[in-house]
């Protein structure tokens, strides 16, 4: 009798112990989805697209390019442009971020002294009218930077 309950305690025993190593297994996956859910998103897009709006002085139509947020990080960072062409920062990040013109440390204006709150999924645009190179950042994080080179 005793021969039984000891094999019963044995086999509950293995069977609670393979029980967690399971539910441990599917909790890592989870959080491993979440990550790649987080971290990974679907960003099949290009730089740039072209849109044409009107003739410019330069004798090409003006385009729309995309600056995309993510991860504390602006893609692409750095970007050249013709003058007449618009820009159109995207927030794919979960916190709202600002954009603030910059000069080597200085606030400056260009057209834009900020974009104001751009929420998650949100959007900024602006259309740059003169050559020049116009440096910017995040209000919230000076290290996110970028730069538009104007032709």
């Amino acid at each position: 009798m005793n021969s039984i309950k000891q094999k019963l305690l044995e086999k509950t025993e293995n069977a609670e112990s393979k029980g967690f190593s399971w539910l441990l297994i599917i909790l890592f996956l989870i959080l491993l989805s979440a990550a790649v859910m987080y971290f990974g998103g679907n960003d099949t897009y290009s730089d740039s697209t072209a849109v044409i709006e009107k003739e410019n002085t330069n004798g090409r139509a003006p385009r729309t390019y995309s600056i995309f947020y993510t991860g504390g990080v602006f893609s692409p960072t750095n970007l050249r442009i013709h003058s007449g062409d618009l820009v159109e920062f995207q927030n794919r990040a979960f916190l709202p971020i600002k954009i603030v013109a910059d000069n080597q440390g200085k606030a400056v204006k260009f057209g834009f002294e900020n974009s104001g709150d751009i929420s998650s999924s949100g959007k900024f645009s602006f259309t740059f009218s003169s050559a020049g190179i116009f440096n910017y950042y995040n209000e919230r994080n000076p290290n996110e930077a970028g730069a538009i080179i104007v032709k």
